[in-house]
């Protein structure tokens, strides 16, 4: 009879893993061999005889074209006895099952992006994944996991097998309780793809923000950089960022996945990829001041995607197609308004003076007018920044920038300081929500009816149309002068080029447009630089360094620079060279200064947008 019973209960228990809506993914990471790892996924119930199985060729936050089928290897269906069904591969990232009702499990194998050095076009690493053996793996989901036609919309379970000392870094929870395997859920395929992990021995830490939970998990090959001193390094920031967002955030977990390399990488490029409750990096391995600031810069702006996109996006969107995608006109809110938060927000709080955000804002005018087509409707290219316009997309984290900044002003102008761009991204995300997307047309006219009619005749002419950004006119709302072009004089090193060699010393690499002061000071390439005024010059502080000189500096007055320089035998030794300072003639263009006859009304306003609300 106990025999009887166990038989019905596995056939149930067995009807009901292969009967219900849901995919089963096992991703093994204790069997894995030429950096590749072997997938197998159990499919939710089949109703068609057959069926598409898909991996994307794009994934959200890229907007590139990466063809993550490229990097599947013996791919197989089997029925529910194990028997092979046929399968036709139609397209890089495509595969036909026929006889699909009685499909039991798919499998195939799948390789890393990261060793990926051959002639394809190569996928930017926080995108990819990495598969080294008992080290780190960096598991992007849409590089392992795929989805039927019409069946993206329904649960995800992913389950990885892996050995016991090794530990997965997500932002999902683990509801396996077990040392060997973690089992992770998704209400469907646009939450699992936007949920990366990172397996490796555990080198985390976690930061409270108010009552949410910030992971920073670390992957540094030679122990250079540990999450405790990332965390150190970013904790006010993120403290500051709470803050900024009324010290409540929108999601219970966060987490930032890190990995350090001391090789660089096949796709030439650093930096991140956001999700709304994640982040990865992929930068150089050091813990000088430029890499940690580097990092802090890029984490300040992903760690905003809490906002926007997460409960602020349009149906392209929430029902983004992974194979052949419909880009929202909206970048500028996506981007541009992220990237504006992430710079205000240090100077609110402290991080960064007023002077260097006001650099910031004149560093992304120029880029913005230098590199880009000004005169094109940020909508239009935004819509088209994957074919047309796709040289354009970088114009998203400046004149995008720009244009949250305008809306900013705007708004505070309009609602006498009580209101500005924070306020409207909230109350957008409480008319829609993560899970109630917006519809692209309609978006300025919602805007305008939360806000003021003015604003939405601002996003018309300016965002949607081709007029360039009324900068001075926004600008001088809040007592800044924007002068297109300035003619002045500034001090000099000698138009002199450096670098920071491999052995961490700071180096003269280029002497081709070398000025007169320069020639005065003898300078010879391959200089090691060892003191400027006084000052000892170490890996990271020679920027620092030099603006200390400029500040002070007199003309005729000397700087002296300490080298060290190969002899006729080899022998590196010091020489002291110096020369009286000079000035020399220079052009700025797109100059932001604050106006030290500002009027009190100006003032207010500059006050309600750059001090910390009380």
């Amino acid at each position: 009879m106990k025999n009887v019973l166990l038989t019905v209960v596995l056939m149930l228990f067995c009807a009901f893993a292969f009967g219900q809506a849901k995919y089963h993914f096992t991703i093994d990471l204790l069997h894995v061999a030429d950096d590749k790892i072997s997938v197998e996924l159990i499919p939710p119930a089949l109703k068609k005889n057959e069926v598409v199985y898909n991996l994307p060729k794009i994934v959200p936050g890229t907007y590139s074209e990466d063809d993550f089928g490229r990097y599947i290897e013996n791919f197989e269906a089997l029925d529910k006895n194990g028997q092979p069904l046929p399968v036709e591969q139609m397209s890089t990232n495509s595969w036909k099952v026929r006889k699909a009702k009685k499909l039991g499990k798919i499998r195939y194998k799948v390789n890393d992006t990261f060793d990926d050095f051959g002639d394809n076009k190569k996928v930017f690493e926080p995108c990819g994944s990495n598969i080294q053996r008992d080290t780190n793996y960096l598991l992007n989901n849409h590089c392992f996991a795929g989805y039927f036609d019409g069946m993206k919309q329904i649960p995800f379970q992913l389950r990885v097998i892996h050995p016991d000392n090794i530990y997965g870094s997500t932002a999902l929870d683990d509801v396996d309780v077990s040392a060997t395997s973690d089992l992770f859920e998704a209400e469907n395929y646009n939450r699992l793809v936007d949920s990366p992990l990172m397996y490796g021995v555990a080198d985390t830490a976690t930061i409270m923000i108010g009552n949410s939970a910030v992971l920073i998990s670390v992957y540094s090959p030679n122990k250079v950089v540990s999450a405790a001193f990332l965390a150190g390094k970013i904790d006010k920031l993120l403290q500051a960022q709470g803050a900024y967002l009324g010290g409540v955030l929108p999601v219970k977990k966060y987490a930032f996945l890190v990995y350090l390399n001391d090789k660089g990488g096949v796709s030439g490029a650093q930096g991140a990829l956001e999700h709304s409750y994640s982040s990865v990096y992929f930068m150089p391995e050091g813990n000088d001041d430029n890499t940690v600031q580097f990092f802090m810069d890029v984490a300040a702006h992903e760690f905003f995607h809490i906002l926007t996109p997460l409960n602020i996006h349009s149906e392209e969107i929430h029902y983004f197609d992974f194979n052949t995608p419909k880009m929202s006109k909206h970048l500028w809110l996506y981007e541009g308004t992220t990237e504006y938060h992430a710079h205000l927000v240090q100077e609110k709080y402290g991080l960064t003076t007023k002077e260097d955000f006001l650099q910031v804002l004149q560093q992304k005018i120029t880029t913005s007018r230098q590199r880009y087509i000004d005169t094109l409707p940020f909508t239009v290219m935004s819509a088209n920044c994957l074919d047309t316009y796709a040289n354009q997309y970088g114009n998203v984290y400046q004149k995008g920038a720009l244009i949250a900044m305008c809306l900013d002003i705007k708004l505070l102008q309009l609602s006498a300081g009580k209101y500005g761009i924070l306020n409207l991204i909230a109350d957008l995300s409480k008319k829609y929500g993560k899970d109630q997307p917006f519809k692209d047309e309609a978006l300025f006219a919602e805007i305008g009816k939360l806000t003021y009619p003015e604003i939405r005749i601002f996003l018309e002419k300016y965002v949607a149309g081709s007029q360039a950004l009324p900068l001075e006119e926004i600008l001088a709302l809040v007592g800044v002068n924007f002068s297109p072009l300035v003619q002045d004089s500034t001090f000099t090193l000698g138009r002199i080029s450096f670098e920071l060699g491999t052995d961490q010393r700071q180096r003269i690499s280029n002497l081709s447009n070398m000025n007169a002061f320069g020639k005065a000071m003898g300078y010879q390439v391959n200089d090691i630089i060892l003191s400027l005024n006084g000052t000892e010059i170490t890996a990271s502080n020679l920027d620092a360094a030099i603006l200390d000189l400029y500040k002070t500096a007199k003309v005729g007055e000397p700087m002296q620079m300490v080298v060290l320089r190969k002899n006729a035998a080899g022998v590196e030794e010091k020489v002291s060279l110096s020369a009286p300072m000079v000035k020399v003639p220079r052009k700025r263009v797109n100059v932001l200064e604050f106006d030290a006859n500002a009027d009190a009304e100006q003032l207010a306003l500059r006050d309600s947008w750059l001090l910390e609300k009380k």
